[in-house]
């Protein structure tokens, strides 16, 4: 019985870690730039936040989960780096279809509303980028999981962030050239600036 508490609390305790990690530290937007055309399509609907974070996390970490039963077959085959890419495509393929399929079965005016945000979430560099770095860091199978929750989490999180600010970036305090999308690339590069300071790198100088 102890090796099994013990087994299930180093499982919690890795989920909880790398959803720490990924959530304050390595945000897919402030430290990795990845999603960034996702979280700015996201925030011109801001009822439709908190749920599209929410699908992008479940098929995070269920795609994580399949990519992580998978990689000891992916090992096996040479070259593996260059088949895994393709794979894990298919991966998010499945848990895609297999989300439209639950779908399927909500009410008519639920499903018009998580519909299209399965089609963005699935889709994006976000899932992508986060099933590789997990794959690179030869992870458990309860950090893949922290590690999914984390960035689907953190996402929302710093699109959030990014939507508190997008109605200022339009104020007439701002010049002509930059208002709008050009003073919120700037911000976003400001907070990935930030972002990648609390990682831990440091100047070169």
């Amino acid at each position: 019985m102890n090796d099994f508490e013990n087994t299930v609390g180093m499982f919690l305790s890795n989920c909880f870690t790398m959803s720490l990690v990924m959530l304050l530290v390595e945000n897919m937007i402030f430290s990795r730039a990845l999603g960034t055309s996702t979280a700015l399509v996201i925030i011109r609907k801001k009822n439709s936040l908190l749920l599209f974070g929410s699908i992008l996390t479940v098929i995070t970490v269920l795609a994580g989960i399949v990519t992580f039963l998978l990689e000891p077959v992916i090992k096996e085959f040479p070259n593996a780096q260059y088949y895994r890419p393709l794979i894990y495509v298919a991966a998010i393929s499945v848990v895609y279809l297999l989300a439209l399929v639950v779908c399927g079965y909500f009410p008519e005016r639920l499903k018009s509303k998580v519909k299209p945000m399965i089609h963005i979430s699935a889709f994006n560099c976000v899932v992508l980028g986060t099933l590789l770095l997990v794959a690179g860091e030869q992870m458990t199978l309860g950090s893949s999981i922290g590690f999914g929750l984390g960035a689907g989490i953190g996402f929302t999180l710093a699109t959030f962030f990014i939507s508190v600010a997008y109605n200022y970036l339009y104020s007439v305090a701002i010049p002509r050239a930059f208002r709008g999308f050009p003073v919120l690339l700037i911000y976003i590069g400001l907070l990935s600036l930030a972002f990648y300071g609390l990682v831990g790198h440091q100047l070169p100088y």
